[in-house]
């Protein structure tokens, strides 16, 4: 019998503020977030959607009016901008990616288009993503999320056990290394891709503590963990697609719909996001920043 997931009702919970109003989306994560004009927010405001996102994990703020030069304003005040490797970031705003795919592009891939949790390669990952959906389909596109939190936690203390010994081998080379041809369907993007990229594999500690909520994580995912340290692909191939097997479980994820002037937040220390292409002929334009994280830390032992 296939393994049976589940999650609980108290999993995701909105807690009150007179700030915003938040409905969660499912029981696993997510939530929207109304009548909040992102350009205004009072410093306790701030404070209140950024525990909002601790709480979800990640927040689709609604109806929100942001040209390029107030998103950047506004992810300002979530913490210092990441760095953006293997594509182009607008000119006039050197840490904000235009994320567009036009009606009459010949391919049907898309930026980004597999789970994954952003740059994990990188030192120090994103702690967040901000995405501004300027103009979206009125139906198609949306985002998945999990919850790996809820992943870590799903699995048997004898495994856990096991894991807080490993590390995982991180790296873009299914991305944006030199087999990396997908990334020619993606026309209106500049994708920096094909070269040898060993200069951007790194080890991170396969089950983390979240720096601000302290929880054990399961820090791995399909796109950039390729492999784990100490160990032969034949041993940990299987591993590895069991794990992610369990973090894709549908009891831990959310799907997230757009609609115009929607900003996306989320917390790439404890989720992983994919977008699903299903509107290939149609537009979508969005802009979108990350910001600094730490360099991931182990968790103690069960």
């Amino acid at each position: 019998m296939p393994e049976f997931f589940y999650t609980t009702a108290a999993n995701n919970r909105a807690r009150e503020t007179p700030h915003f109003r938040v409905s969660p989306v499912a029981g696993s994560l997510g939530a929207d977030v109304h009548d909040v004009d992102l350009t205004t927010l009072t410093d306790d405001g701030q404070a209140a959607l950024r525990q909002a996102l601790l709480d979800h994990q990640v927040l689709f703020i609604r109806d929100q009016n942001l040209d390029v030069a107030t998103l950047d304003a506004v992810a300002r005040r979530f913490g210092d901008f990441g760095t953006e490797p293997y594509v182009t970031p607008m000119k006039e705003h050197p840490h904000i990616v235009h994320v567009r795919k036009e009606a009459n592009e010949g391919s049907p891939f898309v930026f980004g288009g597999a789970w994954h949790s952003d740059w994990s390669f990188q030192e120090r990952p994103p702690a967040l993503t901000l995405l501004y959906g300027h103009d979206v389909p009125e139906c198609g596109g949306d985002t998945l999320f999990n919850n790996m939190y809820l992943a870590c936690e799903w699995l048997s203390p004898t495994l856990r056990q096991v894991l807080h010994g490993l590390h995982g081998i991180h790296t873009p080379e299914f991305g944006y290394g030199p087999n990396a041809q997908h990334n020619a369907g993606i026309e209106s993007m500049q994708i920096n891709y094909g070269q040898p990229v060993d200069h951007d594999v790194r080890s991170h500690p396969m089950i983390t503590r979240h720096p601000e909520t302290g929880r054990a994580v399961l820090f791995a995912n399909p796109a950039y963990t390729l492999g784990i340290e100490g160990m032969k692909p034949e041993e940990s191939r299987p591993l590895l697609d069991y794990l992610f097997s369990v973090a894709a479980a549908p009891a831990f994820t959310c799907r997230m719909r757009w609609t115009p002037g929607t900003l996306a937040i989320w917390d790439n220390r404890c989720v992983w996001h994919q977008p699903i292409s299903d509107y290939f002929g149609k537009r979508r334009e969005m802009f979108r920043v990350t910001i600094v994280g730490e360099a991931p830390v182990a968790a103690g032992a069960d």
